[in-house]
């Protein structure tokens, strides 16, 4: 259950940024970033099919959980080699390891429960249907996106 970006939609209001702090106490594990003043952009862990951060981890901290790339605190030796590894640049080290988690034991993320402009989504129909009309319009508009 990934979660989805609408780059259009997002209005850089940090909200998904509060909402993880919230559920994490205190610390966020997603980031928005600033594309200079034409756009934002949420940015967290992709759980990857196959993630090279559950490879390069050798204390089985980060492992693969169905759909989900899991982490395991207690396991976690703040190596940063799950940092390095990560194509995404989005697990990051402060003794231990943080990354997105999907809010785990909740029915939906925080950021997509919280985003007031309905940017995020965990829903891949949705998400594809969006992207295909944006990609629509912008054919018909003789461009590109």
């Amino acid at each position: 259950m990934p979660v989805y970006v609408d780059v259009d939609r997002c209005i850089g209001c940090r909200s998904c940024e509060v909402a993880c702090q919230r559920v994490h106490g205190g610390i966020g594990h997603i980031h928005v970033h600033f594309v200079g003043d034409f756009a934002s952009v949420p940015i967290f862990c992709h759980h990857c099919e196959e993630a090279s951060c559950t490879i390069a981890c050798f204390s089985g901290a980060l492992y693969k959980d169905g759909e989900r790339t899991a982490f395991d605190v207690k396991k976690c030796t703040g190596c940063g080699l799950c940092s390095l590894a990560c194509p995404y640049g989005v697990v990051w080290t402060d003794k231990i390891a943080h990354k997105c988690d999907l809010c785990e034991g909740r029915a939906e993320p925080a950021c997509v429960a919280t985003c007031p402009a309905n940017a995020l989504t965990t829903d891949y129909e949705l998400a594809s249907r969006r992207e295909r009309a944006r990609a629509a319009r912008a054919a018909a508009k003789g461009g590109r996106r």
